[in-house]
């Protein structure tokens, strides 16, 4: 077990390895900075000349401090800073903050001397934040420990917030500090060798000071580590993460439809949604949501209503509520009477509630009430366009007053500049967050509403079917041997059936003898295809012939195909075909497997057929998937509707579906050997006992 970061964030003693005594260095701002921060303890300067830094005593290392050192805040040249953690760890130091850069981030002979100051680390049970960051930050009042040298602090909250970028933690701090918004905790971990987003992750899930996480992370070390530890930080704080590097560079090598369409980023789409993890694509967005979490009760349900005094950007909010899956519900009757006699005649009742440019404080207030009393509503969002008339700090004081006295969420949009920004400090101080736009307040409380729904969902179990798993690991082993990565057709289907997945019928054949013998045991009208592991897309090559009604067909299409794909190489087994029952009129669905190094693996469903890479209609999870996730799958595709039934059509068999999902699930967890795996199409019909895998590709390493 790792050692606690108390050491770190919650430290009895500071002392600070370079702090210069000449300003504006990073030595000299790091240490000022805990000065005027009034850590509760004391700070000692480190320097080899210096008597005084800032007018207190310095020493000339850490083993000439007389008392002890909890935490040591690194700022020397990357040469010197191995020796002072090794200075530190013989003098009981329990954390370092290393603000050094020049290690890992700079090329092999940087990470070769970080990896030597992380086995000091580890050696003597310590903990390190760095090195190449910019501090960290605790605001409890019994703390108060700022360690960083961003030039501004924002104010005490109730947000964790971790930065991967040093340069971009500035930049976070100073646009939190712009929006009022309070900070508990701030980590800049820099390079990460010791300390992760997975260790703050693991420290704050019970920490009462943090009750948001806000994450902007470039890697992750192990993410099937995040994976178990967000899922139980989410059920009792919401996460918000930004993640960079969206590249679909991973997938230009697949040899699957799978593969082609799944990413890394796509695994960080998985991964973040089934861990309730709220994925914001910018800084800016990341705070959007942070605002309706840290300070605002989560909505019930995604129905809205929009209160407005000026129509077009009443329209806006509609429009983007809407955009974002929120519903702009009709009002109650009880309401719409309320409002008809509280509002003048000119004025709008409906949702959105059009004020009108004239609208009074009072207006906006009883107003406010009124949709919020509705039941048909679980959350508003007040647009206050200023006009001349109107004090935008009294209508922001009464949509506060109203707000405070409901449980449900208030969102405010004061649009302008000059006019509405006393407006705007003044609904910040009473905690109501305020945007500029009505997309920006459409699109937070959106994420507060799938966080809300993904808390009250219900988790699911995990599937385990009997099946054989010897007869797969037989077939497995067998192509292993052989150093082969790609199974035939036949292969496949034998490890399908092994879990119970439902393959058409299906038989090999090199020979024209062989050929014939299995038509006769089969009904016509039957498919022929070729059978190659090294044929990736059989159509495009003419290695597929459909609806072949007779025997003379089937002789005709194989005779033809022979000769189309040619004689195979001298030495190599004679080219295989598979003949098969026709399955027409089923509705197409993919599913398939794709391991992504370092991560995990991905399932996929969505609808199938040719054109699967062109559509893209479809969802990722990672293995292993509970039974509600697999529903889930299902019904997200946008062609859900299709497999549902149009025009009179009768619903596909969906326990069918579900149950090949979580075999599959279960089969990429037995064997994670398989690197790609796809299904496609597998015809789905009503009729349970109808349902058919009849193309399959395997990959294994």
């Amino acid at each position: 077990m790792k050692p606690s970061l108390d050491a770190i964030f919650r430290p009895r003693s500071i002392a600070v390895v370079g702090a210069s005594t000449r300003k504006g260095t990073l030595g000299r701002e790091i240490f000022d900075k805990l000065l005027a921060a009034d850590f509760n303890g004391p700070v000692y300067p480190v320097h080899p000349k210096a008597e005084f830094v800032h007018s207190v005593k310095a020493y000339k290392s850490v083993s000439a401090i007389p008392d002890s050192v909890e935490l040591a805040v690194i700022v020397v040249r990357k040469e010197l800073v191995l020796d002072v953690v090794k200075e530190c760890a013989r003098c009981g130091v329990k954390g370092v903050v290393v603000i050094t850069a020049g290690f890992k981030e700079t090329g092999p002979k940087g990470a070769a001397l970080e990896q030597q100051i992380v086995e000091v680390i580890r050696a003597h049970g310590m903990r390190m934040v760095g090195p190449n960051c910019m501090g960290i930050i605790n605001t409890e009042p019994d703390v108060r420990l700022d360690s960083t040298f961003a030039p501004t602090v924002p104010p005490r909250g109730n947000i964790g917030l971790v930065s991967q970028s040093g340069a971009l933690g500035q930049t976070i701090l100073e646009h939190a500090d712009e929006l009022n918004l309070g900070i508990s905790m701030f980590v800049s971990i820099g390079n990460k060798p010791d300390v992760s987003g997975n260790d703050l992750l693991e420290y704050w899930r019970d920490d009462p000071s943090v009750g948001v996480i806000l994450m902007y992370l470039e890697s992750f070390g192990d993410p099937m580590r995040f994976i178990q530890l967000a899922r139980e930080v989410s059920k009792k704080k919401p996460i918000v993460v930004v993640k960079s590097g969206r590249t679909v560079s991973g997938a230009r090598a697949a040899s699957s439809h799978t593969g082609a369409l799944a990413g890394t980023d796509v695994a960080y789409d998985a991964l973040f949604k089934q861990c309730g993890i709220i994925r914001a694509d910018t800084i800016n967005e990341m705070f959007e949501v942070a605002m309706g979490l840290a300070n605002l009760p989560l909505p019930r349900g995604n129905r809205v209503a929009i209160i407005t005094n000026a129509g077009g950007p009443g329209i806006m909010a509609a429009d983007a509520c809407e955009g974002a899956g929120l519903q702009v519900v009709p009002l109650g009757r009880e309401t719409r009477e309320t409002l008809s006699k509280q509002l003048p005649a000119e004025a709008s009742v409906e949702n959105p509630v059009d004020l009108l440019a004239g609208a009074t404080p009072e207006d906006f207030q009883a107003t406010l009430q009124a949709v919020l009393s509705d039941e048909q509503v679980d959350s508003a969002i007040v647009i206050f366009v200023a006009p001349i008339i109107t004090d935008p700090i009294a209508v922001a004081a009464k949509i506060s007053a109203v707000a405070h006295s409901f449980d449900k969420p208030v969102l405010g949009c004061f649009m302008g500049v000059k006019g509405v920004a006393p407006g705007v400090e003044e609904l910040h101080r009473h905690r109501i967050p305020v945007y500029p736009f009505p997309e920006s307040a459409a699109r937070a409380l959106a994420a507060m509403v799938r966080y809300s729904r993904w808390l009250r969902k219900e988790p699911g179990a995990m599937a385990r079917f009997d099946v054989h798993e010897g007869a797969a690991q037989a077939v497995i082993a067998r192509v292993r041997a052989e150093r082969r990565e790609q199974l035939t057709f036949s292969e496949v289907a034998e490890i399908l059936r092994a879990y119970g997945l439902p393959v058409a019928e299906t038989v090999t054949v090199r020979t024209k003898a062989e050929l014939l013998d299995a038509s006769r045991k089969m009904r016509y009208p039957l498919v022929l295809k070729v059978s190659s592991s090294a044929i990736i897309h059989k159509s495009e090559i003419g290695g597929v012939r459909l609806d072949l009604k007779s025997e003379a067909e089937l002789v005709s299409a194989f005779e033809e195909m022979k000769k189309t794909l040619g004689a195979p190489r001298q030495g190599a087994p004679a080219l295989a075909f598979v003949v098969q029952e026709m399955i027409p009129d089923g509705r197409e669905v993919i599913m398939g497997l794709h391991t992504v190094p370092g991560f995990g693996t991905l399932i996929m469903f969505g609808l199938g057929g040719i054109h699967v890479e062109v559509l893209k209609d479809v969802a990722f999870r990672i293995v292993p998937i509970t039974d509600r996730e697999a529903e889930e799958m299902i019904s997200e595709i946008k062609g859900f509707a299709i497999l549902e039934g149009v025009r009179g059509e009768k619903p596909v068999a969906f326990d069918v579906l579900k149950s090949a999902l979580l075999r599959l699930s279960q089969l990429a967890v037995d064997f994670p050997e398989i690197r790609e795996l796809d299904l496609n199409p597998f015809m789905a019909f009503p009729e349970a006992e109808k349902c058919r895998i009849v193309d399959a590709r395997l990959r294994v390493e």
